[in-house]
């Protein structure tokens, strides 16, 4: 057995004024926010950030000029029978995109579990997911689990899991900009913005494509390398679909310049139809990880993630 593989790592969660901080030992490795002070016309939610590996180095980005409503890592859609919860302007089908006064909100209900044990911690909660008008489209029961900490390797983990559950009393469409029209655009559900300095990054997947082969192309995974300004360090981030998910495996959205995001992008060619209490749970796996790895050894880690609930 590896050295690694005998780690065990205290991890921590506090809870402080609408932010939780997950930590090992002394680095802060991820910082849930709650209740965000996020504008409306960006549409509130829950975010993760920072995210940081075991050195320490900051692996998201929050409220960036281009795109005020990426914020770190969260679970959005972009457009859902017609409403926007993604945040910004909507993408109206012959119309381009479009200010419309309807930037929903996904909004914290009550704490269903804050649980540390030996190796991991996870955070359980209840959300509302409401339109501009105020109706509760969603109910949400999310949990976020952090674990798998090496510090020899230099890597974590997340497992997220979203159980949404249509609540509208009426049959919801998830789509997405492609499904509406637009080419390349279809973003929506689990969405990481990386930090300004991974612009120009490598991608892989777990079939070899690169950035410019990847985006709406299915893969199991999905590996984002870039590289920190002062530091010069590497970080890589490991995005893994899970086989139990609807529409396996995920098609993703991914671009390198000019700006780093990819995103489990479920409906990105084509829509969900919800009927009313139509419940559906999607989790997806992240690695946070030190350096640049060889395919081969992102390719072992995968059934690690795999084997966290």
């Amino acid at each position: 057995m590896s050295r690694a593989a005998t780690e065990q790592h205290t991890i921590e969660a506090t809870e402080d004024d609408g932010r939780v901080r997950v930590t090992v030992g002394d680095v802060v490795l991820a910082e849930y926010l709650v209740a965000p002070p996020t504008p409306a016309p960006d549409s509130p939610k829950p975010y993760l950030h920072p995210l940081r590996t075991t050195a320490g180095e900051t692996v998201t980005a929050v409220r960036p000029h281009d795109h005020t409503w990426h914020n770190g890592l969260q679970f959005t859609m972009a457009n859902l029978s017609g409403e926007n919860f993604w945040g910004g302007r909507t993408y109206v089908r012959d119309r381009g995109y479009t200010p419309l006064d309807n930037n929903g909100t996904v909004g914290h209900v009550r704490w269903e579990g804050i649980d540390r044990a030996a190796g991991h911690c996870e955070l359980r909660h209840e959300l509302a997911w409401r339109t501009a008008a105020g109706q509760r489209w969603f109910a949400e029961h999310r949990t976020l689990r952090f674990g798998g900490v090496s510090v020899t390797d230099g890597h974590w983990t997340l497992t997220w899991t979203s159980r949404l559950r249509n609540t509208s009393g009426r049959e919801l469409r998830w789509g997405s900009p492609v499904t509406e029209g637009r080419e390349t655009a279809g973003y929506g559900g689990l969405f990481w913005r990386g930090p300004r300095s991974f612009v120009g990054g490598s991608v892989r997947t777990s079939d070899g494509r690169s950035a410019g082969e990847a985006m709406g192309h299915r893969a199991s995974w999905l590996a984002f390398t870039g590289r920190h300004d002062v530091s010069l360090r590497s970080s890589t981030l490991l995005f893994a679909d899970n086989p139990a998910n609807r529409g396996y495996p995920t098609p993703w959205y991914v671009r390198a310049d000019p700006f780093p995001v990819v995103s489990f992008a479920t409906t990105y060619h084509r829509p969900w139809l919800l009927a009313p209490g139509e419940e559906v749970t999607l989790t997806h796996h992240l690695a946070v990880i030190d350096g640049q790895w060889d395919d081969d050894r992102l390719d072992r880690l995968v059934p690690q993630l795999l084997a966290r609930k």
